[in-house]
Order: structure tokens, then C-alpha cells, then sequence
């Protein structure tokens, strides 16, 4: 019980909060009627937010190997703030006050909140450290769910359960006023929700009294300096492993919905909802199943050679447009899988006295690769055409992320050798 109290159940609270922010898109289309912006300005503030919270995770890493109870303070501070200065700006209709508050200080806080308990969940869970990582990394994706639901309630009505359909969410609750700023209010009445399970994380959260420190098949870790972090080969592949990842990801996943519909594809309204609702079940599953699987292997480095190549082939099958919905499942799943069974790989290599540090520099790539991949999928697609029928645009979209997975098959290969000689020296 001991370990539930201070690992599981915090992990657990805390991953999930944060993972609010993901639901972004719900809020976006009142935030931008609100304050008199398009869709796409306000959009922004998500795309800033995945990058500072890759940001904050890189650099705060620090302060959570030194006090895990401070570095869970600190994210809840500027994860809370953040909510509170986005209330702000939409009272002042200010698109640069959101900015600041959702994409600067929301995102940091998430960043420091997801490696916080990552660590802590590792040194309880010695003998299953890529399912222990996993825990509050699956958590986080169920916090979107979560806003989902605060947000807007079970969505029951008319026909619906008379019991359920009582249960309004925070938007609906407050629109029922003539205050055309009920969105700001929903962003305080987060701010206090939100408060409530992280104050009890911090205060539940802690380490293990005796831990024993691995120092891994690679550096040192009393050596550790980010100087040279940043100049280690094994660091820089696995950086790249994570950008090009994730890069493909949010190439895919955002635009999944806009493909699915596209002449060229021709899925129905009903098939494309089914699609984008069952992904996220994958991505959560993905996560597990192959944090579970590398915990059975004897090089558990080797999974990220069976998630890329899974990843690759199953995009190529994607050239045939009736089987994106097929790619898109299965991507949620590699994706996600993608940070689950990268902090017990960096352990395996680097020991466990710095992780956190190590954990929040590889996802910095995170960071950038929440400007890029979106970013990149768009440009090609409007450079051949967009996705209308018999453009070209879907196919270069489907040939740019196959080239990518199989750059990072080979990138990951070369990563598993180097690993392979440093061991058995």
C-alpha cells in the first residue's frame, strides 16, 4: 500500500490533470469568438504550449532530482497561474494574455508536472521500470478525456438519461447566464478543479528511503553534465528517435479527420467518428502494451525497432486511401508507445541517479516537434494540391511520413548497435 500511496495514486492524479492539455480544441472555438480572432490565431497558443512544455521538462529537470515535492509545487504554480492569466486574457480579449497563459505557462507546468512522478514511479518499481514509467505517461493521455467531460458534461440529452443528463459540464453551467465570457469563467473554475488533486499529489508524492542508483552501460552518472549530455552520440539518436516520432505523429493524427473525409478516401461521417474515438483507446493501449513488452525483453532498446517498423509498414499499406483509418490506429498506438518505453531505455543506458534530467532533455525534441510535424504535413499537402479529388496532395503526405519512419528505423538501428558494443565492453 505504501507504494500506492506515494507513487501510483500521486502519479496518477497528476498526469491526469495536466493532461488537460490536450483538450484544447474543445475551447478553442469559443476562446476565438470570444476575443474577435480567427481559429488558427488562438490554435496557436496549443502549438506553444506542446512547445514549452518540451521546454519545461528539459529545464527543470534539475529541480526535480534535487526535491521532487518542490519541482510538483513549482509545475501545479505555473500550470494553475497559466489557467488563471488564460481566464485574463479572454476578459481582456487579449490573444497575446492566452498565448502567455496557455501556450508559456500552462505548457511549462506540464512539462514539469510529466517527469515529475516518472522517476519516483521507476525507483519504487525497480523490477518493472517501463511499466512503472508508463503509469503516469497513460494517465496523462486520459486527462484530455477528463477536460472533455468537466467541460461539456456526459453529453447526454433529450432522449438520454433524465439522471445523466443533469450532469452538465462546466461550459454549459455557466453559458446559462447572458455573460457572453462564460469561457473565461470555465478557465477559473479549471484553475480550482484542477488545484484540488494536484495539492494531494504533492503532498502524497515521495521517494523511495533506500534506492539503489544503476549508473547504467554509458556514462557515469556522478559524471552527468548536459555539456556532455548534448555531445553523446547514444543522447542525440535518441533525441532524434523522439522528434522524428513525434514529428510523424502530429503529422498524421491532427489532420486524420480532415483525410478521412477527403474525396480521395471517402470515409462516412459515422466511420470517421468511430475512428478518431477508438484511437484514442490505442494510443492508451500502445502505451501500455509495448511498456509491458520491453519490460520482458532481454535489450529492451529492441522495441523501438518493432515500433518503427510496425509504424512504416503500416503507413506504407496507407498509399491505398481506404486503409488510413487502419494507419491511424495503429500510429496512436506506436506514438504513444514511442514515450512510454523511453525513460526505462535512457535508465538502461545512463543509470537512474540523473533521469529526470536526461528524461526532460530527450523531450525537449517533443517541444519542436510540436512546431514541425503539423506544420510539415500542411505545407506538403497544399504543395501537391491539398487532399480534393485525384490531387496528389494525401499521397506526398503518405510518402513523406513512410521516408520518415524508415530514417528513424535506421536511426534507432544504429542507436541498438552502438548499445550492443558499449555492453559488451
Amino acid at each position: 500500500m505504501k507504494r500506492f500511496f506515494s507513487a501510483v495514486l500521486p502519479a496518477f492524479l497528476l498526469a491526469v490533470s495536466v493532461g488537460q492539455i490536450y483538450a484544447f480544441t474543445n475551447f478553442s472555438d469559443e476562446i476565438a469568438r470570444h476575443i474577435g480572432r480567427s481559429q488558427n490565431d488562438v490554435q496557436f497558443a496549443f502549438s506553444l504550449g506542446i512547445f514549452f512544455l518540451g521546454m519545461g521538462a528539459a529545464f527543470f529537470g534539475k529541480i526535480v532530482e534535487r526535491n521532487i515535492k518542490l519541482s510538483t509545487i513549482v509545475g501545479m504554480g505555473l500550470f494553475i497561474s497559466g489557467l488563471c492569466v488564460t481566464a485574463l486574457g479572454i476578459l481582456c480579449k487579449s490573444l497575446l494574455l492566452v498565448y502567455l497563459g496557455y501556450g508559456v505557462l500552462v505548457g511549462t507546468g506540464t512539462g514539469v508536472i510529466y517527469i515529475s512522478p516518472v522517476k519516483t514511479m521507476m525507483l519504487w518499481f525497480p523490477e518493472h521500470k517501463a511499466i512503472a514509467a508508463a503509469l503516469p505517461i497513460i494517465s496523462f493521455g486520459l486527462g484530455s478525456t477528463l477536460s472533455t467531460i468537466v467541460y461539456r458534461g456526459f453529453g447526454f440529452g433529450g432522449a438520454g438519461s433524465l439522471f445523466m443528463a443533469r450532469f452538465r459540464g462546466f461550459f454549459d453551467y455557466f453559458s446559462v447566464s447572458t455573460d457572453s465570457s462564460a469561457i473565461a469563467t470555465v478557465f477559473f473554475a479549471f484553475a480550482v478543479f484542477y488545484a484540488v488533486p494536484m495539492t494531494i499529489a504533492a503532498c502524497l508524492l515521495k521517494k523511495p528511503k533506500i534506492v539503489v542508483q544503476s549508473f547504467g552501460h554509458h556514462m557515469p552518472s556522478l559524471e552527468f553534465s548536459y555539456r556532455r549530455l548534448f555531445c553523446d552520440s547514444f543522447f542525440i539518436r535518441a533525441w532524434l528517435f523522439m522528434f522524428l516520432n513525434i514529428s510523424a505523429g502530429l503529422c498524421l493524427i491532427p489532420l486524420a479527420k480532415q483525410m478521412m473525409k477527403s474525396p480521395v478516401v471517402g470515409y462516412s461521417e459515422g466511420l470517421v467518428t468511430a475512428v478518431i474515438a477508438i484511437s484514442g483507446l490505442m494510443n492508451g493501449g500502445g502505451r501500455f502494451l509495448f511498456a509491458w513488452w520491453s519490460d520482458q525483453l532481454a535489450r529492451r532498446i529492441n522495441i523501438l525497432l518493432v515500433i518503427l517498423s510496425i509504424s512504416a509498414a503500416v503507413m506504407m499499406t496507407s498509399f491505398v486511401p481506404a486503409m488510413i483509418g487502419l494507419a491511424l490506429l495503429v500510429i496512436n498506438a506506436c506514438y504513444g508507445a514511442g514515450f512510454s518505453v523511453i525513460p526505462a531505455i535512457l535508465a538502461d543506458n545512463y543509470g537512474m541517479t540523473n533521469i529526470s534530467k536526461i528524461h526532460g532533455a530527450v523531450l525537449s525534441a517533443w517541444g519542436f516537434a510540436g512546431l514541425a510535424g503539423n506544420q510539415a504535413a500542411m505545407a506538403v499537402s497544399r504543395a501537391f494540391g491539398g487532399y480534393g479529388e485525384g490531387a496528389h496532395g494525401y499521397t506526398a503526405v503518405v510518402a513523406m511520413l513512410v521516408i520518415v519512419y524508415l530514417v528513424n528505423l535506421f536511426n534507432v538501428w544504429t542507436l541498438s548497435r552502438s548499445q550492443s558494443k558499449m555492453v559488451k565492453e
